[in-house]
């Protein structure tokens, strides 16, 4: 069956929508959290999701966003890019796994550690899932799919977390965050299950061909940009937890997870241009930098809304979360900068993903990457959440920096006459 894609701004608008419901039972999930674990135990578990994170971009060697790249240029390559995408996911769990307890075992507490499992389980495995089919649904225009899809994984989440409230407040119970763990993969599962089950229903079976040298290559790089994302966005509150400061973790995770909040309507937007772009970026990086500084001009708007918003509403976050995270409070206020610096590199990454070769953003989000890490050694041990804070600033910053160098670069060889790789395979996946 053949899909008409949705225009950007419809398109656009399913996502915000998605969103912004999304966003609703986030909230609740965060809030109830935060009131039933308090910010030390909240804290410990943020650390822990966010090195499994940091692993699980590598457990589909980036064959979602092949798969993105392909499909939204050739919907005839469906079949074998969904097939290579769920090969690659079920095999590098078992890896992703192995390897989040080998470095659970080196830099987390022995308490800690009996997290990993369960957070793999939920995240690399069945939240893997649901993510996969998100992008097989953008990749034929279906925004609307991968909006809702999007929702029901935080409403799923937020049931839990109201039941776990429920428990603690009515019926007495004790929770920590190995409690949470516990339940924690319920909703990946049902979420992933379900939207599994859509994808090969509607969009149409996989099928299983091996892969071309390009397309392990082009996924590899996938993989490194979005592990280099996790990186530098959540690596920074396991540092925190590693060094014990389970209560600077907490108090730094809510006021991020809030600054997160604020941009998820610039990740909509550009999920939703992103099929588009890819088409334009393959007539060339001219054509898909027209769309995106289209586009960027009203995003920079909202983010400077959004920073002036984060700034003066930090109060808030005590009242919604409870007592023990009134620190939180001028850690957003240090972190609220953060929406306006990723609508930055977001248009000029984007355009750089669309029109040219992987392999050039990446470098720039493994150079962030590395800028991070070093940031973090050397300033969360002596300033604890305030060195976080500035870690993510300046690497945020760097990157926007960056990006738009090597965009200006790839601009500049294309008008000399040379040509940068493209991204503009004609064969199919397994072809």
């Amino acid at each position: 069956m053949t899909e008409k894609s949705e225009s950007l701004r419809r398109g656009s608008a399913w996502m915000i929508a998605g969103r912004f419901t999304a966003l609703i039972f986030q909230a609740v999930y965060f809030v109830l959290m935060g009131r039933v674990l308090g910010s030390r135990e909240y804290g410990a578990f943020i650390g822990v999701v966010a090195l499994v994170a940091v692993l699980t971009q590598f457990s589909s060697l980036g064959m979602e966003m092949v798969m993105l790249r392909d499909v939204s240029r050739d919907r005839a390559r469906f079949a074998a890019a969904w097939g290579a995408a769920l090969r690659m996911a079920a095999g590098g769990f078992i890896l992703l796994l192995l390897i989040a307890l080998a470095f659970g075992h080196i830099f987390l507490s022995p308490g800690l550690r009996l997290l990993i499992p369960w957070v793999a389980v939920s995240d690399g495995l069945f939240g893997k899932a649901a993510q996969l089919a998100g992008r097989a649904f953008q990749s034929v225009g279906q925004m609307r799919v991968m909006a809702q899809l999007t929702a029901a994984m935080n409403a799923g989440r937020a049931a839990l977390a109201v039941v776990l409230f429920a428990w603690v407040r009515w019926y007495g119970g004790r929770a920590d965050a190995l409690t949470w763990a516990h339940i924690y993969w319920i909703a990946p599962l049902l979420v992933g299950g379900i939207a599994c089950a859509l994808v090969t229903a509607r969009l149409g079976r996989p099928r299983w061909q091996p892969l071309r040298w390009r397309d392990w290559s082009e996924g590899f790089s996938f993989s490194l940009s979005n592990s280099s994302i996790s990186l530098y966005n959540d690596i920074d509150k396991t540092f925190l937890v590693s060094f014990g400061q389970t209560f600077a973790a907490g108090i730094y995770s809510a006021a991020y997870r809030v600054a997160d909040v604020a941009s998820a309507p610039l990740y909509s937007v550009y999920a939703a241009a992103t099929p588009r772009l890819f088409r334009a970026g393959s007539q060339g990086v001219e054509q898909a930098h027209a769309l995106s500084r289209r586009i960027l001009w009203r995003m920079a708007l909202y983010g400077i809304a959004a920073a002036a918003a984060l700034f003066f509403g930090a109060p808030l976050i005590p009242l919604a979360f409870g007592p023990s995270f009134a620190e939180s409070v001028p850690a957003l206020r240090w972190l609220c900068l953060l929406p306006l610096l990723r609508v930055l590199h977001y248009a000029w990454g984007t355009t750089i993903t669309a029109s040219a070769s992987q392999w050039n953003r990446t470098a720039t989000q493994i150079a962030a990457a590395a800028l991070n890490l070093a940031l973090c050694a050397w300033m969360i041990p002596r300033w604890s959440w305030q060195g976080a804070a500035w870690a993510s600033l300046l690497t945020d910053g760097s990157l926007a920096a960056m990006s738009w160098a090597v965009l200006w670069k790839i601009r500049n060889m294309r008008r000399s006459g040379l040509q940068p790789a493209t991204l503009t395979p004609q064969r199919p996946v397994g072809g």
